[in-house]
């Protein structure tokens, strides 16, 4: 008797489960596109996934505009270790790149765990153990500088932009040269995109 109950609820599941589909494959194609341009909807391009940009196409590059000269030095630094080479007459430019560099002042709070100190010692006329009262946690808040770096990449043909990112690093003590180099090379990880 208590095998049949599991069985016939087993059995009725499975009887459930042949029922018929209500989704069913058709071998029909999909329907036309009208044939009168008033009734006929325009694609909405942002409803479908960009093209894959093929930038092994893109070797040699130019300024969009004038950049300090310093900065102009640690980025084609930067672009000649990833392979990019400035635009010359031999070999004209695919990329036209725009940099614009920002400092900032930022701020963030630290915390300090508390602390509960115990030891042994002398205590209201005896030795023996004493305990601390835990400290309330310290937030301090730090302000600093960074200093950021946005690289945008424009096709020469087109115009349209191709890639953008920004960079950012805080200043220290070793001066503006290494704090720009810092930051140009986090802008670029991870250019060209795989």
């Amino acid at each position: 008797m208590p095998v049949r109950a599991p069985t016939l609820l087993l059995l009725a599941v499975l009887a459930g489960c042949q029922s018929s589909n209500p989704y069913t494959a058709s071998r029909l194609p999909y329907p036309l596109p009208p044939q009168d341009p008033a009734t006929a909807r325009q694609a909405d391009p942002g409803s479908y996934p960009p093209a894959t940009r093929d930038f092994s196409l893109y070797r040699h590059w130019q300024w969009a505009a004038e950049v300090d000269e310093l900065l102009a030095g640690i980025v084609s630094a930067e672009l000649d270790q990833r392979g990019l080479r400035p635009a010359s007459a031999q070999s004209p430019a695919t990329l036209s790149l725009r940099v614009q560099q920002r400092s900032a002042t930022r701020q963030r709070q630290t915390y300090d765990d508390p602390y509960l100190g115990a030891g042994l010692g002398y205590y209201h006329h005896r030795y023996g153990y004493w305990g601390g009262m835990p400290y309330y946690p310290l937030v301090r808040t730090v302000t600093y500088r960074v200093e950021e770096v946005q690289l945008e990449f424009f096709d020469i043909r087109s115009g349209e932009l191709v890639w953008q990112s920004v960079g950012e690093a805080e200043q220290t003590g070793r001066g503006g040269a290494d704090t720009l180099r810092r930051a140009v090379r986090r802008a670029l990880d991870g250019f060209p995109p795989p």
